[in-house]
């Protein structure tokens, strides 16, 4: 029988880069200072910070490291919800700079987008019966549906965040919002302008055919899209193997990322986040103070 057990390059040296994670400041569970301690500790070096549609959480994630003399570089950046075709994509700017006007407008408009669809969605929740109390969309940093999925699941509405988004928040479910989120085209360019690097995150997660997969990929690259995200956590190897040709093939660069929300054993920061051999690293042409 043949042996599906596969063995990826470890990074360059004793780096261990995680370029995708989440604070409290979109749907993450640590504040920042507890997630850059946590990354120390299991061994991360290089940690971006990817807050849905914010970078709020940078300059706290950044003085909590320097409070705590941690031995981290952190990297600025974001996680930018956009549109292509019929499908919501995400998009991963990395080595950002958060001040930059064309970043900062985009982001303000998304984030004008995920007040007004918390708030619509609570209300198909409300007049669905659904008489669930979460956070207001003002109290939140960044609203999100997760934040709705957590009410559900601690007023006892559903057992599970899995099952909230099956019955209620998902799309196609009742209290479902579409949103006319940013071009995947124009989020690039947001994310090259404020000079950063971008990658389309976690590619399976869309449930594409492979043919459909390459060809958000392919449109991507069109647009100048840096790279993918090669390796996660929480991922099968072929999974993984696939991602790589993929991007040799197509000339993206790797990336690689938790997209760490909360202590889990399945996702945790650093785990499993090898690049397999023969990919052009999306960090390699970086030069970090």
């Amino acid at each position: 029988m043949e042996s599906h057990q596969v063995t990826f390059a470890p990074n360059a040296g004793n780096d261990l880069y995680d370029l995708h994670c989440h604070s409290h400041f979109s749907d993450g569970e640590l504040a920042p200072a507890e997630l850059v301690a946590r990354a120390v500790d299991f061994g991360v070096t290089h940690l971006a910070l990817t807050d849905h549609d914010t970078t709020a959480g940078i300059a706290v994630a950044r003085q909590a490291i320097e409070e705590q003399r941690l031995p981290l570089k952190l990297i600025a950046g974001v996680e930018i919800t956009c549109r292509w075709e019929a499908f919501e994509i995400h998009l991963v700017g990395l080595n950002v700079n958060v001040e930059h006007p064309a970043l900062v407008e985009l982001l303000q408009q998304q984030q004008q987008m995920r007040q007004q669809r918390y708030e619509a969605m609570l209300a198909k929740l409300h007049k669905a019966g659904i008489d669930v109390t979460p956070p207001l969309a003002g109290e939140l940093t960044m609203p999100t549906r997760k934040h709705l999925a957590d009410a559900l699941v601690a007023q006892g509405w559903v057992k599970d965040i899995e099952s909230a988004f099956r019955r209620y928040l998902g799309k196609g479910q009742q209290a479902y919002i579409a949103t006319e989120w940013s071009s995947l085209a124009d989020a690039i360019a947001a994310v090259q302008a404020a000079g950063g690097k971008a990658a389309i995150a976690h590619p399976h997660a869309y449930q594409l055919s492979n043919k459909w997969l390459r060809r958000l990929l392919r449109d991507s690259k069109a647009w100048g899209v840096d790279g993918v995200e090669v390796a996660i956590s929480q991922q099968r190897p072929g999974d993984r193997l696939a991602l790589a040709t993929m991007a040799r093939e197509i000339g993206l660069e790797a990336s690689a990322g938790s997209d760490f929300h909360g202590p889990r054993p399945w996702r945790e920061l650093g785990k499993n986040l090898c690049l397999p051999p023969d990919t052009v690293p999306i960090w390699s042409t970086w030069t970090l103070s």
